[in-house]
């Protein structure tokens, strides 16, 4: 389906720039063929880890990169969005079959089996034919011809030509500067007497309940800063030191644990969507079981928080990035 092959050996920004397309590109085509032939829900989470993965590409080397109009940012973005949508259908399933699976819900089963079952249904019918719909739909087959034109025919403006390691910090730093200056590592903190950022400890379910459902957005946004953060890492282990993966540790925890934290908020939200408020009180043994893993996955975001705002922290990793070529 495709001619081209990675560059072996990559120096200058083109090569990494046109590998790491590439390689995108061709997880895309693998599994949209799967999602098309079997009925895999790993195949749609795989897809979509390839989008979000290509736009983060084009973001990094946009400088370097000449391509057609038709491949933007919101183009893939929009695709992404739109198989999305099942692929959190299926997170809420995973949720109420596996993680909220509990002995204490006992005559609550009888109504979450149901809303189960309904979240199932449209895998059988709607949604998989919306999917096949999707990757056979006019945008969709555009963006990949266009893609694999360009893979076939790459131009890349005159800044291509430098070597990577020249200009590697200058590619990176924009995008840590992103992650370092979201307001929800603000979150549940407070100034002292001497300027310190202080953690509140020892919050309760209420408390860490009615600041997530405050401040679901600003944590959503973070969380997203911390996924373009770590595709843009990734792509550069190989130029630096075992401190700069222990940064991309962070960075993976922080987006884990927010990825968590949102799938309790979505999930709250499909309860209410389904059943008004009263789900509360109809399944509050489920209810409380939500509000115990959001304490929990708080807890464990608070030391993320304590280890960011410890030191110098941010200004290490900005030290690596700058000198550990």
């Amino acid at each position: 389906m495709y001619n081209f092959t990675l560059k072996d050996n990559p120096i200058t920004l083109a090569d990494f720039a046109f590998n790491a397309i590439a390689k995108q590109v061709k997880k895309i085509v693998k599994y949209e063929q799967k999602i098309l032939t079997e009925n895999d829900p790993e195949n749609l989470h795989q897809i979509r880890v390839g989008m979000r993965k290509l736009r983060s590409v084009l973001s990094v080397f946009s400088i370097a990169l000449i391509i057609p109009s038709s491949i933007t940012d919101k183009k893939i973005g929009n695709l992404a969005r739109i198989l999305g949508q099942q692929r959190d259908l299926d997170i809420l399933k995973i949720n109420l079959e596996n993680k909220f699976n509990h002995k204490s819900l006992d005559q609550e089963t009888v109504i979450i089996e149901k809303i189960i079952h309904k979240i199932s249904q449209p895998n059988v019918d709607s949604n998989s034919k919306n999917l096949e719909t999707i990757l056979t739909s006019k945008k969709y087959l555009h963006l990949k011809e266009d893609l694999l034109f360009w893979l076939e025919n790459p131009q890349f403006s005159l800044i291509a030509l430098q070597n990577i390691r020249r200009i590697l910090p200058d590619l990176l730093l924009p995008q840590i500067s992103n992650f370092f200056l979201q307001s929800a590592w603000l979150i549940g903190t407070f100034r002292d007497y001497n300027g310190q950022i202080i953690i509140k400890e020892n919050l309760s379910e209420k408390d860490v309940d009615l600041l997530i459902n405050l401040q679901g957005e600003s944590l959503h946004k973070l969380r997203k800063q911390a996924k373009k953060t770590r595709y843009q890492l990734e792509l550069f282990t190989e130029f630096y030191p075992q401190e700069y993966r222990e940064y991309l540790e962070f960075i993976v925890q922080v987006q884990e644990i927010l990825g968590e934290i949102q799938d309790n908020i979505c999930l709250q939200d499909h309860l209410t969507e389904v059943m008004g408020n009263k789900w509360l009180k109809k399944l509050n043994n489920l209810h409380q079981l939500i509000l115990k893993d959001k304490l929990d996955k708080w807890q464990q975001w608070q030391q993320l928080q304590i280890k960011f705002f410890s030191g110098d922290f941010c200004h290490n990793l900005r030290e690596i990035v700058n000198n550990g070529l």
